[in-house]
């Protein structure tokens, strides 16, 4: 069992992105954890949707060895899927020792709904190895993965606009990344802007910080990566919603023109 965190979390949270051993303090716990919905993304249905809570103890005798350990079931309230989790609750806090499906099971699906046509497959498999890592306590790991994935992201930006920037490769890779993102500023995402201290972090998880640190740590960097890689499908969206546009109001001139 790890150390706790020291991080109020969600319902969401708890079940969708905290690790199987990872200790929660009382005070950090959700509140009514064991009842009421949580919303999440169904990895089996390939859905956004609500599931129903409910909870029941293992023992009802205070001096069996089950009896601060709870079976939990999460019901799909649109499909009638069922998530099962098995946690040790106690009055100082609780930990998740078991869940079925495992959590980078019912985290893949989400990313490769949301992401297989804005990651590379080889960048794909590498968030997922970072999710799996993480998953079964490996925190400096995960890490690494995420770190190549941003760096990546820097790579494919310049690459797309090496001819506009005027900048050789050579010239390019040999600058810090702090760097690379101030001369990228023009073509980058503004949620990359806004966390280019993100790759400092990853560095420290890489080289410095402890297995703990990392393991509390990733899902904040996990959804940072996420919400830089929404922003690139959103504005894919966008730009090809413009092309659209462009494409019916050229048809509309050339209608008009035809009819005058």
């Amino acid at each position: 069992m790890t150390e706790a965190r020291e991080t109020q979390l969600t319902k969401h949270s708890f079940y969708f992105e905290t690790p199987l051993y990872d200790y929660i303090k009382a005070e950090d716990l959700p509140d009514e954890l064991f009842s009421e919905d949580v919303d999440a993304w169904s990895s089996a249905n390939g859905i956004d949707t609500t599931y129903d809570i409910s909870a029941e103890r293992m023992s009802f005798y205070p001096t069996n060895d089950f009896y601060n350990f709870y079976k939990v079931t999460l019901t799909c309230v649109r499909k009638g899927e069922v998530l099962i989790f098995f946690i040790y609750k106690v009055d100082k806090g609780a930990v998740k020792v078991g869940q079925l499906p495992s959590l980078a099971s019912i985290q893949f699906g989400e990313i490769d709904e949301k992401y297989t046509k804005i990651l590379s497959k080889d960048n794909l498999k590498l968030f997922k190895k970072a999710i799996g890592l993480a998953s079964h306590g490996t925190g400096a790991g995960s890490f690494v993965y995420l770190r190549r994935i941003f760096e990546d992201l820097i790579k494919q930006s310049f690459n797309d606009n090496k001819d506009v920037l005027g900048i050789d490769e050579a010239t390019f890779l040999s600058k810090r990344m702090a760097e690379k993102v101030d001369t990228l500023r023009e073509f980058l995402p503004s949620e990359l802007l806004e966390m280019k201290g993100l790759y400092a972090i990853l560095s420290s998880g890489v080289h410095e910080l402890s297995e703990q640190d990392c393991l509390t740590y990733f899902p904040v960097l996990k959804l940072s990566i996420e919400l830089i890689l929404d922003q690139k499908i959103e504005e894919a969206k966008a730009l090809n919603r413009k092309k659209n546009v462009k494409a019916e109001l050229t048809k509309i001139s050339q209608n008009i023109k035809k009819n005058v």
